[in-house]
């Protein structure tokens, strides 16, 4: 008699959702740890004596310029991909310009 066996199970990688970070559930220490961090002219203690508008003003550009890098990060990676190397070429004179403002 032979015994029959089941084929082994394939294994899905299951990607999990990303987490939204809700600003009003962030208490006033992490604000102001953020404030320090990407303001390292602050301290901790200094950031705690600053408004709640401007530190949700520097937080803001804070993430726009961190988006900023990202975003360019992200065109650099996929330059050398564009039909003919072309998206390089365009990448180097839109940095040229910012350099040259």
């Amino acid at each position: 008699m032979s015994v029959a066996q089941e084929p082994p199970k394939e294994k899905h990688i299951v990607a999990k959702p990303v987490r939204h970070i809700n600003e009003n559930k962030q208490s006033k220490r992490e604000l102001w740890g953020m404030i320090a961090y990407y303001y390292p002219q602050y301290t901790l203690k200094q950031a705690s004596k600053l408004s709640a508008r401007d530190i949700m003003l520097l937080l803001r550009v804070a993430r726009k310029i961190e988006a900023e890098k990202f975003y360019n990060l992200t065109q650099i990676a996929a330059a050398p991909h564009t039909e003919k190397g072309k998206g390089v070429k365009q990448l180097t004179q839109y940095f040229e310009k910012e350099i040259d403002k």
